[in-house]
């Protein structure tokens, strides 16, 4: 086929951690409908290389056809993105002055104006700039129109940024071929998009789908760029509302146990335990001792232990400042069994030095490391990959999903167990927690010493 490159079956595939993406260069006639960007990205949503392949082959049939009809003016040139733009900025000056209650000695209105001076842009252009102008003054733009700047609005990581561009683009391109444009998106359009596209989907993997997509819409709608309510900062009359995967599961079934889950005490034996590896770079033995460690013994996420600095360390606790959500900056008391590793990683270090170190200088510690721990674990032959599963049922988060149940196991609150590791309570199932403070220092102290590692 021709534009393919010569890679044959691996053909534009990378694979990041555990998951492959598909990179396809991106044509210089093309460029300018992609804000400049040289190469675009996919996440494939899968670790099976097989159903990479499949996931592949579709999206680079969609995205050959978008270059194809970029290139052909069937999708807005460089004048005509700028015409656009302009009809863009004047809908949304429209928008501003439709409730001002004014007029002038002529009895005109601050909106009829701004129509008249839109209009008046509006017929100076020719051709296909003056469709693209008049377009986007009624809204009637691609899809992705306004994707970047939502990307940018939500503020996520960038693994989960890319992740959320690639899934909205999914559904801008089967518009595309459909000729859907974002003014005319209903319900009955995106139940046949949820159908088509994301009811065959692994579950996980469509309830992301429709989060980044019900996501997109709020954005849309606070900005004025779709019609809509918004009410508690969602939008109500969005057409993602109410869309949901059915799932298909209607009892158990033996072996239906598929959900990701803690080590058994014999898995934590054989990776406490084991001898390292003779396959894996010795040089990587002690850091996963030490994070593997410190996870079971905390509570804490890889990127919260992988990512601490030596002034985050003081008066026995790790003093997390950053994290996933807002509950996850909190002070989790060191367990005594972690004494000689914190004392080893903090010694000669200045306050902004990282105790992993040896991660410093990698663009993604969290990444680099989860690949190195998943080589070891699997070596030790610690693993549990199932029929239709994208990875593997026991990971580094199992470390944390142990520490929970060996607290919950010694009896300690749940409520406490959730202060420690850094969850939120639900405020709306239980009001209480709208009053009730984190839980004590001694509380959060008894809480992580009445868990300990398993004996040799």
């Amino acid at each position: 086929m021709a534009g393919k490159s010569s890679k044959g079956a691996m053909r534009l595939l990378t694979l990041r951690g555990l998951t492959w993406w598909m990179k396809i260069d991106i044509p210089k006639a093309c460029r300018h409908h992609f804000k400049g960007r040289t190469a675009y990205l996919e996440n494939l949503q899968t670790s099976d290389v097989r159903l990479a392949k499949e996931r592949r082959d579709e999206a680079e049939r969609e995205i050959r056809n978008l270059f194809t009809d970029i290139k052909s003016g069937k999708v807005a040139s460089d004048g005509a993105v700028a015409a656009r733009e302009r009809g863009l900025l004047w809908r949304e000056a429209i928008r501003e002055v439709q409730d001002v209650d004014a007029v002038d000695a002529h009895g005109w209105s601050p909106e009829d104006d701004a129509r008249y001076a839109a209009e008046a842009d509006h017929d100076r252009l020719r051709g296909r700039e003056r469709q693209e102008f008049g377009d986007a003054l009624v809204g009637r733009v691609p899809v992705e129109e306004h994707l970047e700047p939502y990307l940018t609005a939500i503020k996520l990581a960038p693994k989960t940024t890319n992740e959320r561009r690639g899934l909205v683009m999914r559904f801008a391109r089967w518009c595309q071929q459909h000729e859907h444009k974002l003014d005319g998106i209903n319900r009955r359009i995106v139940g046949q998009y949820v159908g088509e596209a994301i009811q065959p989907m692994d579950r996980s993997t469509a309830k992301k789908h429709l989060t980044a997509l019900r996501g997109y819409w709020d954005f849309l709608t606070r900005r004025g760029y779709v019609e809509g309510r918004m009410v508690g900062g969602k939008s109500v009359d969005s057409p993602w509302e109410g869309q949901e995967v059915t799932n298909n599961k209607r009892r158990v079934e033996r072996g239906d146990e598929d959900d990701e889950r803690e080590f058994t005490e014999e898995e934590l034996r054989t990776l406490l335990y084991s001898p390292y590896p003779a396959a894996m770079d010795d040089a990587f033995r002690e850091q996963i001792a030490d994070a593997l460690r410190m996870s079971l013994l905390s509570g804490m996420r890889m990127a919260e232990v992988l990512t601490l600095w030596a002034e985050e360390v003081h008066d026995g606790v790790f003093d997390i400042k950053q994290g996933k959500t807002r509950s996850a900056a909190r002070k989790v008391p060191i367990h005594p069994d972690l004494t000689e590793i914190v004392a080893r990683r903090t010694t000669g270090k200045g306050p902004k030095d990282m105790l992993f170190h040896e991660l410093t200088r990698q663009r993604d510690p969290g990444d680099t490391f989860g690949k190195r721990f998943n080589r070891y674990r699997r070596h030790l032959g610690v693993d549990d990959v199932r029929p239709g599963k994208r990875r593997s049922l026991v990971n580094f988060h199992s470390a944390r999903r142990w520490f929970t149940t060996e607290a919950r196991h010694a009896g300690q609150p749940v409520e406490t167990i959730k202060d420690v590791i850094g969850h939120a309570p639900d405020k709306k199932k239980d009001p209480v927690y709208a009053y009730a403070r984190r839980a004590s220092g001694d509380q959060m102290r008894e809480c992580v010493q009445a868990v300990s590692l398993p004996p040799r």
